[in-house]
């Protein structure tokens, strides 16, 4: 459950930042520090569209310090 928390997080950040940033990956990696390295984790993989059989997901690991 608690993943599921994170994604939904993590992509409403993404659509949000999205908005006023030009590029999808200076999106990403402003939600990546402001939402997962607060909660000491980074980012392995992620899908925030859900597309024919497959559902959104994300993949984190502990952050090393």
């Amino acid at each position: 459950m608690a993943n599921k928390s994170l994604l939904t997080s993590f992509c409403h950040c993404i659509k949000q930042v999205r908005k006023t940033l030009k590029g999808e990956k200076s999106a990403i990696a402003v939600c990546v520090k402001s939402v997962l390295h607060s909660r000491g984790k980074t980012i392995k993989r992620f899908q925030c569209k859900t597309r024919k059989g497959k559902k959104a997901f994300i993949t984190t690991q502990s952050r090393k310090k």
